[in-house]
């Protein structure tokens, strides 16, 4: 995960909303939107994928 810029696993402890890891998280949500879109997805199919994977 060193290219995403993670370069500890520790970084990502944590349940703090506004800390480091929600801050990587949320890096990596609109990077993966960013690509989907290139990729031809719409907002419907990121939806059905983040249904698909239970959070709550």
């Amino acid at each position: 995960m060193n290219s995403l810029g993670v370069e500890k696993s520790q970084e990502w402890l944590g349940d703090d909303r506004d800390g480091w890891a929600a801050h990587i998280a949320t890096h990596l949500l609109l990077t993966g939107v960013y690509c989907a879109r290139l990729l031809g997805c719409g907002r419907k199919d990121l939806v059905r994928l983040l249904d698909a994977t239970g959070i709550e």
